[in-house]
């Protein structure tokens, strides 16, 4: 083609460059046309984009001023003036880009509207400063009536205590008295309990056994009793002290009983005088109960009333409270209706504790409370009732400046479609026009390139299917594909080249192939030769290893390993040698070893008969020394024994005597006790018939006497319990009397009959001291005799473990020798090496 021969002069770049140009101008009009309508479209997006911003911006303002209005601080309130700036100067700047005026009047709206909302919020900063103000003020009141709350309940409290104060002092009194009659009983139960003990131990163990109460005692009446009569707890001390001194001697003699029950009749004292203590606390604690009426009645009525009035100053702190969190008509309606319920109670107080001093102090402190509160509760309704009408008025600003915004954003969308439209038109034109152009400059760039390739091409497949001797065309060319028929005329030489260089390589391959075959050949006869020579190694070391030294490589190898079987057999040989001579000597150490274990056995056997013998010896002298020993330590104890039970009976003889001494003194104590107790006995009778009169007396008293009644009742029954006590005593000692009697008849019996034995325990111990001397010289000889005996077993026995050293070694040798030769007949050995051998040992 005639196209074809003018454009092969050029570049395939050259030729699209020359198709693709009008492609390329018609999309740069294409782009122009775009840009003229962006530019248009982009100062209305940006007018719209001014718009969306205030629009949200004011909605962010009015959540401001919500947040402002629910939690008022400088903080929200310069957030709100600073996002109400920002939105003031989005509208100066979308205003300064209006450039007709289209929408101009609803952006000057905007902006004064939003002067307007900056004044209002300047009104709730104000209205909210003195809003805090007054709660400030009532939050200061409110600590006010805390303060005078916690002075009425103080003085209340106080008023209680002086009362309870006294009160609980005659209980304390009550108590106390209860406290020393009970030590009283226990006074009179601890002589009880002793006077019924049958002996003098169970005495003893009665009194230790009441120890214990008695210092409980101690530590009641030494706080129960009045200052006047602390003696009395001093004396008490200071006998239970000598009571505990007698039971810690460990002395359970008569003695001590009796110690210990003259100490405990002084209780009977202690008693009387707890129980006068006792009757005087109950006589003061009933007077003291007498005066504690009226205060009582008093105490609780004002209480009563003041616990009111502090429950009306709760109410009114929880209405408080309630109207500063939110702080409209209703709360404070509630918060006036706890002003007048305290009123109320201010003048039930007046009706009880009008005479008191705190009362006149409490009500010139709370009227000017309640009067400042009432009047800060109505200025802070109408505070909150304008910060609520000031928002109103600014969220209906911002609602107008929405609505003006909205509506010019309508206008800005309804010119930019117009504007869109235009831009479209001219966009859609130029675009096909481009297409056009580059459809045409495609198919004229396809027509020029596709005849050439194809040629190309269906050379390449023929010689890549072997035809080497195929023709290329084009390499003329001077565009691109000229360059790529010449590189295929390259392949095709190439491959030419390849052909010649592999028959060559073939013809090398095989002259290879014969020089490996001729040397694997050399090697297979050295390998042969080698391992000829290594089985036999193998077989005579096997031998050797079995113990067989009798046969040697006779077979000579070929080369270097002849060497090898002449060491083998040499080293073969000289093991033979030195197995001959170590069997020899081994046979002499078998018979000597031999022969001395022999000799060792006959000289420890009768070694050991010798020590049996002398060991028996001994054991019979050391049993005869024994028992010598332990009969002359029989005799000593036996003496010892004597003795001391001679000492016993003198001992006993005393303590018989000082026995029947002691029943005499008792005796006279019991008449002596008799007659303490018949006093006893009438005081007691004298002490009801006085208890009986007192509550006579106070029956008659009536109610005012009914303390001094129950005293009186204690009394008599203390006087009946103090009669009781003193005829079972007395009946006690007439029985201890009879016991003390008969038992001193048979102590003098026992005296008698003591005496006889320590006569007796004399003319027995002078016996047994000459049996003891006696077995101790004769334990001394048989010592000595043992001692000499036992060195000789000594000696025998040393002997006896050398001998057995000395058999031990031989029976060691020998088998020694033993194991030695069945080690060495182990071995095979040469014939006739094994005879001469044998011939020159012999």
């Amino acid at each position: 083609m005639f196209i074809d021969k003018i454009l092969a002069r050029f570049k395939i770049q050259t030729k699209v460059l020359l198709f693709i140009l009008p492609f390329v101008v018609s999309i740069c009009a294409v782009g122009i046309t775009g840009l003229y309508a962006s530019g248009l479209l982009q100062g209305r997006m940006e007018i719209s984009n001014s718009v969306l911003q205030s629009l949200s911006g004011f909605k962010d303002v009015y959540a401001g001023m919500n947040a402002f209005l629910q939690n008022t601080s400088d903080e929200t309130r310069q957030t709100v003036v600073a996002k109400l700036e920002a939105q003031q100067k989005v509208l100066a700047d979308t205003l300064s880009q209006v450039v007709d005026d289209e929408g101009r009047q609803q952006l000057q709206q905007a902006v004064e509207g939003s002067t307007k909302i900056g004044d209002r919020v300047g009104q709730l900063w104000t209205l909210y400063e003195n809003e805090v103000s007054l709660r400030k003020s009532i939050t200061a009141s409110l600590g006010e009536l805390l303060g005078e709350q916690m002075k009425v309940l103080e003085e209340a409290t106080k008023m209680e205590r002086g009362v309870r104060k006294d009160e609980e002092a005659a209980k304390s009194l009550l108590r106390e008295a209860e406290r020393l009659t009970s030590s009283s009983d226990m006074l009179v139960s601890f002589n009880s309990k002793f006077g019924r003990a049958a002996n003098a131990e169970d005495k003893i163990k009665v009194a230790a056994d009441s120890y214990g109460d008695m210092t409980k005692v101690l530590r009641k009446i030494s706080s129960g009793l009045p200052q006047n009569q602390k003696a009395v707890a001093e004396t008490f001390k200071k006998t239970i002290g000598e009571i505990k001194a007698l039971i810690d001697g460990g002395d359970k003699s008569d003695e001590t009983a009796a110690a210990i029950g003259k100490l405990l009749a002084r209780f009977r004292q202690t008693s009387i005088q707890l129980h006068t203590a006792a009757g005087l606390k109950m006589r003061e604690a009933t007077a003291t109960f007498g005066k504690l009426d009226a205060p009582l009645v008093k105490a609780g009525t004002v209480l009563a009333d003041t616990r009111k009035l502090v429950n009306s100053v709760y109410s009114i702190r929880i209405a408080a409270a309630s109207f500063l969190e939110n702080s409209n008509q209703e709360g404070r309606e509630r918060l006036t209706r706890e002003f007048t319920g305290m009123e109320k109670d201010i003048q039930s107080l007046a009706g009880t504790a009008g005479d008191l001093e705190f009362f006149s102090r409490l009500v010139n402190a709370l009227k000017p409370i309640i009067a400042k509160m009432n009047g800060d509760s109505a200025a802070l309704v109408d505070i909150s009732q304008k910060r609520q009408a000031e928002f109103t008025a600014a969220a209906a600003e911002i609602d107008n400046i929405w609505g003006q915004l909205t509506a010019f954003a309508e206008g800005q969308k309804t010119t930019a479609s117009v504007e869109r439209d235009k831009a479209n038109q001219v966009s859609v034109f130029a675009t096909v026009v481009g297409i056009l152009i580059a459809l045409l400059a495609g198919g004229a760039l396809v027509l020029t390139l596709k005849g050439p390739i194809g040629q190309i091409t269906a050379a390449m497949r023929r010689l890549a299917d072997g035809a080497l001797d195929t023709s290329i065309d084009g390499g003329a060319r001077r565009d691109e594909i000229g360059d790529m028929a010449r590189a295929l005329g390259v392949f095709k030489e190439n491959a030419l080249s390849k052909v010649r260089i592999e028959a060559e390589s073939e013809e090398q391959r095989a002259h290879a192939e014969a020089e490996r075959l001729r040397n694997d050949a050399e090697k297979q006869a050295l390998d042969s030769q080698i391992d000829f020579a290594v089985s036999q190694l193998a077989a005579g070391l096997g031998r050797l290893a079995q113990g067989d030294l009798s046969q040697q490589i006779d077979t000579p190898f070929t080369g270097r390993l002849e060497q090898l079987r002449m060491d083998f057999n040499g080293s073969l040989i000289r093991l033979q040698d030195t197995l001959v001579q170590i069997r020899d000597n081994a046979i002499l150490i078998q018979r000597s070893g031999n022969d001395m274990h022999a000799s060792a056995d006959s000289l420890s056997k009768r070694t050991e008969a010798q020590a049996a013998s002398l060991e028996e010896t001994a054991a019979a002298v050391d049993q005869i020394t024994v028992t010598v020993r332990s009969s002359a330590e029989r005799a000593h104890e036996a003496n010892v024994a004597v003795t001391h039970t001679k000492k016993s009976a003198d001992s006993s003889a005393v303590v018989v005597s000082n026995a029947i001494a002691a029943m005499g003194r008792i005796e006279d104590a019991s008449r002596q006790i008799e007659q303490i107790i018949e006093v006893i006995d009438e005081i007691a009778f004298q002490t009801n018939l006085l208890a009986l009169n007192a509550g006579i007396e106070a029956a008659r008293a009536g109610d005012a006497g009914k303390g001094f009644a129950v005293v009186a009742q204690e009394v008599r029954e203390l006087a009946q319990r103090s009669a009781g006590a003193a005829r079972e005593i007395k009946g006690l000692i007439n029985k201890s009397t009879a016991e003390v009697s008969s038992g001193s008849q048979l102590v003098q019996e026992t005296g008698a009959v003591l005496a006889s034995i320590s006569q007796q325990i004399v003319s027995v111990s002078s016996h047994v001291e000459m049996i003891a001397t006696a077995s101790r010289d004769q334990a001394a000889a048989l010592h000595e005799v043992n001692g000499s005996v036992n060195q000789m077993d000594q000696m025998t026995q040393q002997n006896a473990n050398m001998v057995e050293q000395a058999t031990g070694a031989s029976r060691q040798l020998a088998n020694q020798a033993d194991t030695l030769m069945m080690l060495v007949e182990q071995f095979r050995l040469e014939p006739a090496i094994a005879t001469r051998q044998v011939g020159r040992a012999a």
